[in-house]
């Protein structure tokens, strides 16, 4: 089933589910709402053709942050801030070598010494754009201009494409500096994205309290249940061989398996959870990235996350130092080491709204001014061996090259990296009318059609 959504018509389903509820295929003996949704995400969700990546967790860096003080540093430039450089040891796409700050000895040790581990470099995203507002909605959604405003958000277009899949919930957003429109449905008919606090009244969240045992329910009393219901449905069930009521069947025995086992209830409690990194970053961050190495490792496909403190105007190598040398080192470092033991293929990708000037335009102040001209984002790949080590984009020896005047190599849109995202986790957005998101008054891909994705993916990073 490519796309169940586009077979299956609003009437049908609505006739189903009445005739469910007089056959006795219902979900009130067990005492749940989960099973409803799981049924829900079997009806409307998509196939994944050829996926690279089981998860997926972008890391937002809200407030644009220095690319030449990270993935993009400049060895013998007189635009070099103040951290040194670690050679990899892997060429880019002009068989140069790839360099990255010195501030990332834990990932660099990684993806030198293990195979499972590599990085990805683009160190030439553009959309020419220096406001906060505008760049955070141009990354969250990969589209630049007015169309960013209309088109859902890539955690919104996850919760439609992951419908059906992991534990039940597709897609989560932890709250915290993850940029404008992080989780909107703007002007589509996407779900939005579980949007969750780190520790805070997730006990009062409706769909992770569906993934517990209903109150008063112990798990015999909830297997009885499940047997009685069993029953009922079986004489109604092989009178129905169609694929919705296949769905349904499936999502009663999913929802029950989801909640017997409680793995996935358990994924959003931190109670006496070991937080991930280093004790010199703030909890806050910390407490971000181990509830969603949590929910990755529970089987959650698509988590997203952010970390503010990035518009370093001033006090740029101390916020760097903080926010990329120690938050995303060590714990990204930490999700990895957890990640890898799991066995699951996962994408992680960060990065800002815009960089920072590479130039020392902001006179004396220790800080960088926008550039949305050249920036880099950073891609890890955990437990997917084909993904090659390299990196993408020249921004000059002084890291001046802009993608206005002509001079950037191999500039790279949001749709470019957008593309490339969605094909890796196995959605063949542009080439495959299955993947179009529903919008309010037709269908269309969530990235423009017209995308090096599947280029960038194949000959750069190994992906094919």
């Amino acid at each position: 089933m490519a796309s169940i959504h586009r077979k299956i018509t609003t009437e049908e389903r609505r006739e189903f589910l009445k005739k469910a509820a007089t056959a006795g295929v219902g979900f009130g003996v067990l005492g749940m709402t989960m099973g409803k949704q799981r049924f829900l995400q079997e009806a409307y969700g998509v196939q994944q053709t050829n996926p690279f990546f089981d998860c997926a967790f972008q890391l937002f860096y809200s407030g644009g942050p220095s690319q030449t003080d990270t993935w993009d540093p400049k060895p013998n430039s007189a635009n070099r801030g103040p951290f040194g450089t670690i050679n990899l040891g892997v060429k880019d796409k002009y068989n140069e070598d790839v360099h990255i700050a010195d501030i990332f000895p834990t990932i660099a040790d990684k993806v030198m010494n293990d195979p499972m581990v590599s990085i990805g470099v683009v160190r030439s995203m553009s959309h020419r754009n220096n406001a906060h507002g505008n760049g955070q909605r141009f990354m969250n959604c990969f589209w630049m201009g007015a169309p960013s405003t209309m088109y859902p958000s890539t955690a919104s277009v996850m919760a439609e494409y992951f419908q059906g899949y992991g534990i039940g919930i597709p897609s989560v957003v932890i709250n915290g500096n993850n940029g404008a429109d992080a989780n909107s449905a703007k002007a589509s008919r996407c779900p939005t994205a579980l949007q969750v606090n780190v520790n805070q009244g997730q006990g009062n969240n409706p769909t992770v309290q569906a993934l517990s045992l209903p109150p008063g329910v112990d798990q015999a009393r909830y297997q009885r249940r499940k047997t009685l219901l069993d029953k009922l449905n079986a004489r109604y069930l092989a009178t129905r061989p169609d694929a919705i009521t296949k769905a349904y069947e499936k999502a009663i025995n999913d929802a029950a398996d989801v909640t017997i086992k409680g793995d996935a209830a358990q994924a959003f409690d931190l109670t006496g959870v070991p937080l991930v990194g280093n004790n010199n970053v703030n909890n806050g961050s910390r407490q971000r990235l181990t509830l969603a190495s949590r929910l990755l490792e529970a089987g959650v496909p698509y988590v997203s996350a952010g970390i503010g403190g990035n518009d370093t105007h001033g006090n740029n190598q101390q916020n760097v130092g903080q926010n990329w040398g120690q938050a995303f080192d060590s714990g990204i470092g930490d999700m990895i080491d957890r990640i890898k033991a799991t066995g699951k293929r996962c994408l992680i990708w960060a990065g800002g709204e815009f960089g920072r000037q590479p130039s020392d335009t902001a006179g004396g102040r220790n800080g960088r001014d926008h550039w949305g001209d050249g920036f880099s984002w950073v891609f890890i790949s955990v437990n997917q061996p084909k993904f090659k080590s390299s990196a993408i984009g020249d921004t000059g020896p002084d890291g001046m090259f802009r993608d206005s005047d002509g001079t950037l190599v191999d500039p790279v849109q949001p749709k470019d990296f957008g593309g490339m995202v969605y094909r890796s986790l196995g959605f063949q957005v542009g080439s495959d009318v299955a993947y179009d998101i529903p919008l309010n008054d037709r269908e269309a891909p969530p990235v423009d059609r017209n995308n090096i994705g599947k280029a960038m993916m194949e000959d750069v990073f190994g992906l094919k």
